[in-house]
C-alpha cells in the first residue's frame, strides 16, 4: 500500500567522491548493497563499479573492472548477488555478478519481446536522450528503467529481462512538472525502488529535486527540491545523477555528478 503522507527531507550529511586516480569522476548512477552498509556507484567515463562506504569513501577491494563503458546507472538485485547496469549508448541492460565480478549478460531493449511497444521512443539513429537509471522491484523482481528525455519514460522489464512488460510516459499529465524547467527540457536520471511504500524515487538533474512517484497509479505523489547548504546559501544540488533510499532507516542517498559529492538525507514525515 502506498504511503501518501508529506515527507520532508533533511540534509544530515555530504562527502566529497570524487578519485580520479580511481577514475572515479563523474558519479552515474547509486545503489545501496542488499543490507543497506555500503553503496555502489558508475562513472560514465571508466569501466568499473565503485564500492563506498556510507561516508563517501572508496573502497578499493570492493571496486572493480568491467568490460562496458558508459554506464549510467546501477541497481542491486532483490538476493543482492547481482549489480544491474545500463548502458546508454546501447540502451542495454548489464548484470554482473558481485562474487565472481563476472558479466552474466547484456540485453538491449531492442531484442526484447514486446519492444514494438516502445520503439517509437527511441529514434534510429540514438539521440543521445537513452536509458539513465535503473532499479529493481524487490518484491517481484521486476527491473525498472528510466529514458533521460524527449520524452521521458519509464519502462517495467520482466525478471529474466526478456520482456517489456509496460511503460509509463513522465509528462505533466502524471505529475512530473517543475515551475522553474519547461515541460519538454524537464529530464531524468536516477532511479530507486521504494519497498515499504511500493514506490519509485526519481532523480531530475536539471529539475535538480527528487519525484515521488507512484507507478501502480501512475502519479506523482510529490516533488521535492534537493537542497544544500552552499556557505550559508540554500541552492540545489548541480546534477543529481543518482538516488538510493533506505526506507527502514529513512535514509536517502545521492550523488552531485557535477560536484561529485555524496548527499545523505534523512526522510520525515511532514
Amino acid at each position: 500500500m502506498t504511503d501518501s503522507a508529506e515527507l520532508i527531507l533533511k540534509l544530515v550529511d555530504e562527502h566529497r567522491i570524487l578519485d580520479e586516480a580511481a577514475g572515479l569522476n563523474e558519479p552515474s548512477g547509486l545503489t545501496l548493497n542488499a543490507d543497506g552498509t555500503a553503496l555502489y556507484t558508475v562513472s560514465d567515463d571508466t569501466k568499473a563499479v565503485f564500492k563506498l562506504d556510507l561516508k563517501g569513501r572508496l573502497s578499493i577491494s570492493g571496486s572493480f573492472f568491467v568490460g562496458v563503458e558508459d554506464l549510467e546507472g546501477i541497481a542491486v538485485s532483490a538476493d543482492g548477488e547481482r549489480l544491474l547496469m545500463v548502458q546508454e549508448e546501447t540502451n542495454s541492460i548489464v548484470t554482473v555478478d558481485l562474487e565472481s565480478r563476472r558479466e552474466l549478460s547484456r540485453r538491449p531493449l531492442a531484442g526484447m519481446q514486446n519492444y514494438d511497444s516502445i520503439r517509437h521512443y527511441f529514434p534510429d539513429p540514438p539521440d543521445n536522450k537513452g536509458l539513465e537509471g535503473i532499479t529493481v522491484n524487490s518484491h517481484n523482481n521486476h527491473v525498472f528503467v528510466v529514458k533521460e528525455g524527449r520524452p521521458g519514460v519509464l519502462i517495467e522489464v520482466s525478471a529474466d529481462q526478456t520482456s517489456i512488460l509496460n511503460s509509463h510516459l513522465l509528462s505533466t499529465e502524471n505529475g512530473f512538472k517543475h515551475p522553474k524547467v519547461e515541460p519538454e527540457k524537464l529530464d531524468f536520471s536516477g532511479l530507486s525502488y521504494d519497498g515499504s511504500r511500493d514506490t519509485i524515487w526519481i532523480t531530475s538533474d536539471k529539475g535538480q529535486c527528487l519525484f515521488h512517484y507512484d507507478w501502480n497509479n501512475d502519479c506523482v505523489l510529490q516533488r521535492l527540491d534537493l537542497t544544500i547548504d552552499n556557505g550559508g546559501k540554500q541552492t540545489c544540488i548541480r546534477k543529481s545523477e543518482g538516488v538510493a533510499i533506505d526506507p527502514e532507516r529513512r535514509r536517502l542517498y545521492v550523488v552531485g555528478e557535477r560536484d561529485g559529492m555524496l548527499y545523505t538525507y534523512k526522510i520525515r514525515e511532514k
